[in-house]
Parts: C-alpha cells; sequence; structure tokens
C-alpha cells in the first residue's frame, strides 16, 4: 500500500507502528510518526494492524477530534480497530470526509446499520486479502519466517516478544 501510494501518487507516507522499529518502518517506505501526529497530519489513515487490548477502538471520539477535517479512514484490518459510535459522530458532524470498510466491528452488520446510511461509506464483505498476490504473499512469508526460526534467527513482526524469553525459545 505504501509503495501504491509513494510512487503512484507521489504522496507523504507517514506510519506509526508499535511493534517496528523506525528502522523497519522506513524500510517499508514509510516515514515513522508518532500516532498523534499520524491523526494530526495524515489526509488518509489506513488500518493495517491486527487486534490486541491495547489497539481496541484506537479510533474513538479522542481520536477523530485530533483529525484534519476531510480526513478519509479505510480499515481493511479489524472492525473493533475503530469504535463505530464514534465513527457515525464524526461522520455526522463532517470530520471525516469518507470511510472504505472491509471489516466492521461486531460483523456481520445488518441492512439497518447506520453507517449504511451514509453516502460517504463503502462496506465490502471482509474480503481484501482474497487475492492471489495476497494468499501467495502470506505463504511466502510464513515460508521465510519458519526459515528463520530454523537458522536460529527471530522472525519479523513478532509482537508478542515475550516468548522470546522463555525456555521453548531457547531450544530452538
Amino acid at each position: 500500500v505504501a509503495e501504491i501510494l509513494k510512487y503512484g501518487f507521489g504522496a507523504e507516507v507517514i506510519a506509526y507502528d508499535p511493534n517496528l522499529s523506525k528502522e523497519e518502518i522506513i524500510k517499508r517506505e514509510a516515514r515513522p510518526v508518532s500516532l498523534e501526529e499520524l491523526l494530526r497530519s495524515s489526509d488518509i489513515i489506513s488500518l493495517n494492524a491486527s487486534l490486541n487490548e491495547r489497539n481496541y477502538h484506537m479510533l474513538s471520539y479522542k481520536e477523530f477530534s485530533m483529525m484534519k477535517n476531510n480526513v478519509f479512514i479505510v480499515n481493511t484490518a479489524r472492525g473493533e480497530l475503530i469504535d463505530t459510535e464514534a465513527l457515525i459522530k464524526a461522520l455526522r458532524e463532517g470530520k471525516v470526509a469518507g470511510v472504505g470498510l472491509d471489516v466492521v466491528e461486531g460483523e456481520p452488520i445488518d441492512e439497518n446499520h447506520p453507517l449504511l446510511k451514509f453516502d460517504n461509506v463503502v462496506i465490502t464483505p471482509h474480503t481484501s486479502a482474497y487475492t492471489y498476490e495476497c494468499l501467495k504473499g502470506m505463504g511466502d512469508k510464513v515460508v521465510s519466517d519458519a526459515e528463520k526460526v530454523l537458522r536460529g534467527e527471530i522472525p519479523d513482526g513478532v509482537v508478542n516478544k515475550e516468548v522470546l524469553e522463555g525456555e521453548k525459545w531457547k531450544k530452538i
């Protein structure tokens, strides 16, 4: 996504990821920033995170109030990253110009869901990862990380780093 935006559209890509070093973010074609800077300066915010207790509702009304007016939100990760009630309020207030969601909090949703009443909200049925390229990339990544483990190296993107201190890891 970052490469397409940067090289295809000339966009400046910034990223916040508490699980990656600044060097890793730079390798992924983005400039590392704090969450607050990302919220305050982005025209488009794309959520690409796994869900955990630290980022549940990472976009709530507090975060929406920090954003630029007319921001666009894209979430292809997990619905619970966004507080739906706060998103609806931000849409009604005109803070958010548009939303693209492949995931929605509490999915599946029914035809009376309030988000479906907005003309500037597009919701797809949680299928954005089902492309040949994406599935092949996931398979390649699994193999690459398994090879690293077998060589005694740490795989990329370990979120629960405490496992690296455990006895099972030390035996590998």
